[in-house]
């Protein structure tokens, strides 16, 4: 099995034309080859632009995988001894088309393909998503996962493909969101312990003349529904080895070594597979809509000097949260809430408390270096009912675990509280806010003062389909609206907003809870 490799990504702007996009194709192997590189990830939709007439008009620019266009894609990676990544539209039994991750080897054969599991928007109009989960391709560099844009934007996919032993991920996108690059591509490396390639494509992702009438009805630039381009190269650290422009066709390259990527034992040794059988399962509870607007919050990294703790309830602050391990004050007023953790004879225990004394208490799921003392774990995470929301408490390194957010989302929480003391800078860039991202809730994170990383994070107010946007597009899908406390202060307030966790979609009919890829999460349990 070889370790070293030269790997690469391209991305291009795609047109109506297939001759035009095979060319494009055709053009970055070859650039792709004579670069050296061992391996080649093409965008999503390489084969046409993501917008059709009709049905019909669909199967039409659908290509075989046995057929013409995907033959030239084939003779030019066999010309090249390379292997090639592209995501493609492909008819199926049943009039069914699927967006289609194909993996081809050095040779020119075809050695494995990967359905999308998760369709965006309009995407739903025509095309099927896939129903099952996606073997692990083998190569000659070991096994790889490979998915399409959207499958990135949640967990499920890109995790069954780490806990399989793929150190390698390939992922083809057809995106015109800032925040795939910021967030969703380089979190997926960085959670997992493997390296990521992703492709995205560039210029306009639809017919050049509907570009008006999409702006107008969604309320948003017409360059921001150009591919977002920045396709990337990432480490298993979230080290950016390559980076692509936002606007070029461009081709990057870097070398990678896959010996650097621990054993799955290693990276998922912690895991407890029993806890997540509701990932495998379609249901899940909607939040209830009985929750107020907005919430007071008072985070209090400070807490470990007593006369702070004594002013943890001044203010209008209906939910005080510590930093974990911090005692509780003598009492809880009225109407509030206090979140704190207590350990307990090898038990770290997540509380909640209230005028009425403890009123939830919720153990440490996962074992963790940090804390090594903690040796009693939990069987199960359970969400606390309050007037103001249904709310889920995280301790330990738990928040670590995208599992345990998803299992607090299922159950219909509103929000998310995590006690933590974060040791490397992704757990607060990338993983706190895409456990909110992904799972559309409001998450409040507090570790102990001098220490970066307590913030509180809403979802955004505006989806991307939104009729009653009341601020302008960012150029985001799915990215938190974040407040971030200093790491030198005592007191931190801010506001949640429990009521926009009603709001899951990320697009039209594109719910990140209820339409999760639940198939695929067979793979997890």
């Amino acid at each position: 099995m070889i370790d070293q490799l030269r790997v690469a990504a391209g991305q291009y702007a795609a047109t109506q034309n297939l001759d035009e996009n095979l060319e494009s194709c055709l053009r970055l192997i070859e650039e792709a080859g004579e670069a050296g590189a061992d391996l080649l990830v093409l965008p999503e939709f390489a084969n046409h632009i993501s917008v059709y007439e009709s049905a019909e008009h669909c199967r039409e620019v659908a290509v075989e995988l046995a057929g013409t266009w995907m033959s030239y894609v084939r003779e030019r990676a066999k010309q090249h001894g390379i292997y090639v990544s592209l995501a493609v539209t492909v008819p199926r039994e049943n009039d069914r088309i699927t967006i289609t991750n194909v993996l081809i080897d050095d040779q020119g054969e075809i050695v494995a393909t990967a359905d999308k599991q998760t369709l965006m928007g309009n995407e739903r109009a025509y095309l099927s998503g896939g129903a099952c989960s996606t073997p692990v391709a083998e190569t000659r560099f070991g096994p790889v996962g490979i998915y399409a844009c959207m499958d990135g934007v949640t967990f499920e996919t890109p995790r069954t493909f780490a806990v399989r032993g793929a150190r390698l991920m390939l992922n083809s996108l057809n995106s015109f969101a800032l925040d795939e690059a910021a967030l969703h591509i380089p979190v997926r490396a960085v959670e997992n312990g493997v390296f990521v390639v992703a492709a995205n494509k560039v210029g306009p992702l639809l017919p050049a003349d509907q570009v008006s009438s999409f702006s107008e009805a969604l309320g948003i630039p017409p360059d921001a529904l150009n591919g977002a381009g920045e396709s990337q190269i990432i480490t298993p650290d979230g080290e950016v080895l390559a980076v692509a422009s936002r606007t070029d066709e461009e081709l990057i390259v870097a070398d990678i070594d896959l010996s650097t990527v621990a054993a799955p034992e290693e990276r998922f040794g912690a895991r407890r597979p029993e806890l997540y059988e509701a990932l495998g399962n379609p249901d899940s509870t909607e939040p209830r809509d009985d929750v107020p607007d907005a919430v007071a919050v008072r985070c209090v990294p400070g807490a470990a000097d007593v006369e702070v703790v004594a002013r943890a309830f001044d203010g209008d602050a209906r939910l005080v949260v510590l930093p974990e391990g911090t005692p509780v004050p003598m009492v809880v007023p009225d109407d509030t809430w206090l979140v704190t953790s207590s350990f307990v004879d090898g038990a770290h225990f997540g509380q909640v408390w209230s005028a009425d004394g403890l009123v939830h208490e919720q153990l440490q799921l996962h074992r963790t270096d940090r804390l090594p003392n903690v040796t009693e774990l939990g069987d199960r995470l359970d969400v606390l009912s309050t007037p103001w929301g249904d709310v889920a408490v995280i301790v330990g390194d738990d928040h670590l675990y995208p599992e345990t957010v998803r299992l607090a989302s299922i159950q219909g929480a509103h929000v998310a509280v995590v006690l933590y003391a974060p040791t490397e800078d992704w757990q607060i860039d990338l993983a706190i806010r895409e456990r909110a991202a992904e799972n559309r809730l409001c998450l409040v994170a507090c570790a102990p003062q001098g220490t970066a990383g307590t913030m509180v994070l809403n979802p955004p107010h505006d989806s991307l389909w939104s009729t009653d946007r009341n601020q302008p597009y960012d150029g985001t899908i799915n990215t938190p609206d974040a407040v971030l406390a200093p790491a030198d202060n005592k007191f931190f307030d801010a506001m949640i907003h429990p009521a926009r966790a009603l709001r899951r979609e990320i697009s039209r009919d594109t719910d990140l809870v209820g339409g999760r890829p639940w198939q695929a999460s067979a793979e997890l349990l």
